[in-house]
């Protein structure tokens, strides 16, 4: 069983490049272990209409989990959660879960003074109906999860320390439950003197050799008279750890021994 997640980044500053996209490596970073397949990265602007079109493109594709970041705070340009109603015609209303925890946030921060409900701090409490609130353990915004035919959607904030948290807190077990709680284990090799062109054939024997593993070569450039620097990243998802060790160690002695034909040097990375 394959569990499919596609990421939707949302943020004009993302596409401008004066951000990088960290909250997307490193959300796919903490899926791959947990047994999930991140299928899709997508990056669009904050636009009301390019946001509820890449929702409704991804739900198209049905993967099991829809994950987006940013655009769910009081500022006018946070459209996510609007979005994500428009997309699936949903009405928005306040969500007392949300506005519970909405007040919660600012009577811990603020714990001597009266903090009013303005319009953009009861936007934060404000969720398509059916969506459920997702308590935010280090920020404001509460995020949304919503169940669309068999994806859950799961809207979370783009500050990193705010995903994060939420993400280990209310995704992960979510993930590697429905993951099958399969494990996924990875290897390196360093080979050094050997075109990557020439690792090719290598590669591809391996992999006809040790069905499931994938093998991806990284050309690291050149180091002095040493000739051209690879990297070799091996890799397996499975539902038994030690088996899934054995083949993966497996792959890569082969991997070794094939090499050693061309001369080239070999070191595993740490």
């Amino acid at each position: 069983m394959t569990c499919n997640v596609e990421l939707l980044s949302v943020g004009n500053e993302l596409l401008l490049g004066n951000t990088v996209n960290t909250n997307a490596s490193w959300i796919a970073s903490q899926i791959t272990p947990l047994g999930g397949v991140v299928t899709r990265i997508t990056t669009v602007p904050d636009s009301l209409e390019e946001i509820s079109k890449a929702v409704k493109e991804a739900i198209g594709r049905k993967p099991d989990f829809i994950i987006t970041t940013g655009g769910i705070g009081p500022t006018f340009d946070d459209m996510t959660i609007k979005a994500v109603a428009k997309a699936f015609r949903l009405r928005l209303k306040l969500n007392e879960a949300a506005l519970q925890m909405v007040r919660e946030h600012y009577g811990r921060r603020f714990p001597n003074r009266k903090i009013s409900l303005t319009p953009p701090r009861l936007k934060m409490a404000t969720l398509p109906v059916g969506g459920l609130a997702v308590p935010n353990p280090v920020g404001t915004a509460p995020a949304l999860h919503l169940n669309v035919g068999n994806t859950q959607i799961y809207c979370l904030p783009g500050v990193p320390k705010e995903a994060e948290a939420i993400f280990r807190e209310s995704l992960s077990q979510t993930i590697r439950c429905k993951a099958g709680n399969k494990v996924f284990v990875e290897k390196w090799l360093k080979v050094q003197g050997v075109m990557e062109s020439a690792l090719s054939p290598v590669i591809d024997k391996v992999m006809s050799q040790w069905p499931g593993v994938y093998i991806k070569s990284h050309p690291r450039g050149a180091e002095g008279k040493g000739g051209p620097r690879i990297e070799l990243h091996f890799s397996i998802s499975a539902s038994d750890s030690a088996r899934a060790e054995r083949t993966v160690l497996g792959a890569m002695a082969d991997a070794i021994r094939l090499l050693r034909g061309y001369k080239a040097r070999i070191t595993p990375r740490r």
